[in-house]
């Protein structure tokens, strides 16, 4: 079956390339006569002339009928049916005024007529010419369904916007998507390389129980709801967006971070509690890993403000990218967001701004009610000693 589907498509291959430019320039003509005359229309029918015609038939039956649609006579033709059949339409609803074609509709007309005497021409230099066998051969046996990649080019030839939007959905899609697919796939297979030495380098095997070579560990228990000491199960991109707010905060100043603190939203609420012993172990990019005895595995990092987190490395939290992520969808809402955004976001982003400032004051507000009251019962407490 499957040799059969070769020889197949190398005998359609082998066909096609058999045409010539010489087939390109009849099915183009046919196509259009097809197009323009009738579906059915073949070029002796448009020549009016029988199959078997001689050539002095030929060229008997082209000269006749160039003078009949030759766009000069065409344009004296169509004035004086245009003005016979105004005045017939206005004496039937009893109006006598005679109205004639504007340049527009004659412009049309003589275009038309332009078209069909060269369409004509080029049908007759066929007939007259050695592809007429050719013609008569795929007259006879059908004129194939496909033409080949070179007819279609030449006939719909792309333009230039085309073109760039052609070129902008294959690589800004799927390329682009390829391409991020390879890089989430090179990511898992770090990650992983990166957990199985740190077990490796702290028990010995890649499992990470100790004492026993290629053994499942059992599964972890679940963790707490509230542990200040468990490890914050995140990838890479949580642990940006959260050094960008840690930043964003340092930016706004002490009574936001503090606000952001004692409300829990500067850090993400999935922990993971290690179990058992743990061990702490230097890669070799320098960085510090601590691997707990069922196998799980920590980045341990120092943020700005000297305090110790660690994250957990887990190849199941590195999403998998979506179709949305590439330059087909990026690229438009980058540019409505520099663009229109900015005008729609402008009232937004002064909402917002504006209730950042009214926090702001009522945190300060608080503060120094707490501050006066504190000084008061100081004075007090001054006082009382005194009389002491």
């Amino acid at each position: 079956m499957k040799s059969f589907a070769f020889l197949s498509l190398f005998v359609f291959f082998g066909l096609v390339a058999a045409w010539s430019k010489e087939d390109y320039e009849i099915f183009g003509l046919q196509n259009d006569v097809a197009t323009n005359e009738g579906a059915n229309v073949t070029f002796y029918d448009l020549l009016e002339i029988r199959p078997n015609a001689n050539q002095e038939q030929i060229t008997k039956a082209y000269r006749k009928k160039s003078r009949t649609i030759h766009p000069d006579k065409v344009k004296r033709a169509f004035i004086a049916n245009y003005a016979k059949d105004k005045s017939k339409a206005k004496s039937n609803q009893g109006v006598n005024v005679n109205k004639g074609p504007t340049q527009r509709e004659i412009d049309a007309a003589v275009k038309n007529a332009d078209a069909r005497s060269a369409r004509l021409n080029l049908v007759a230099n066929v007939l007259r010419g050695p592809n007429r066998q050719r013609y008569d051969h795929f007259l006879k046996n059908g004129f194939p369904l496909w033409k080949g990649t070179g007819y279609y080019y030449s006939r719909f030839r792309p333009g230039l916007g085309s073109v760039l939007a052609g070129l902008f959905l294959v690589f800004g899609g799927g390329a682009h998507y390829a391409a991020l697919v390879l890089s989430w796939k090179r990511q898992r297979e770090f990650v992983d390389r990166y957990i199985r030495q740190a077990r490796r380098a702290a028990w010995g095997d890649e499992m990470a129980v100790p004492g026993i070579d290629s053994v499942a560990a059992p599964p972890p228990p679940p963790a707490p709801e509230s542990d200040d000491t468990g490890a914050v199960a995140v990838n890479r991109r949580q642990k940006r967006m959260m050094d960008k707010e840690n930043k964003k905060d340092k930016k706004g100043g002490g009574a936001r971070v503090s606000a952001r603190a004692s409300s829990g939203t500067s850090t993400p609420t999935e922990q993971v509690a290690s179990t058992g012993e743990r061990k702490r172990v230097v890669a070799e990019n320098g960085k510090t890993l601590i691997v707990d005895s069922i196998g799980n595995v920590f980045l341990e990092e120092q943020n700005e403000a000297g305090e110790r987190q660690e994250f957990l490395l887990d190849i199941d939290q590195i999403e998998r990218p979506s179709i949305r992520e590439t330059m087909v969808f990026k690229l438009p809402i980058w540019c409505f967001s520099k663009t229109v955004g900015r005008v729609l976001g402008s009232s937004a982003e002064e909402e917002v701004d504006s209730d950042e400032a009214e926090e702001l004051v009522e945190e300060a507000e608080t503060t120094s009610t707490s501050t006066s009251t504190s000084n008061s019962r100081s004075r007090k407490r001054n006082k009382r000693s005194q009389r002491s």
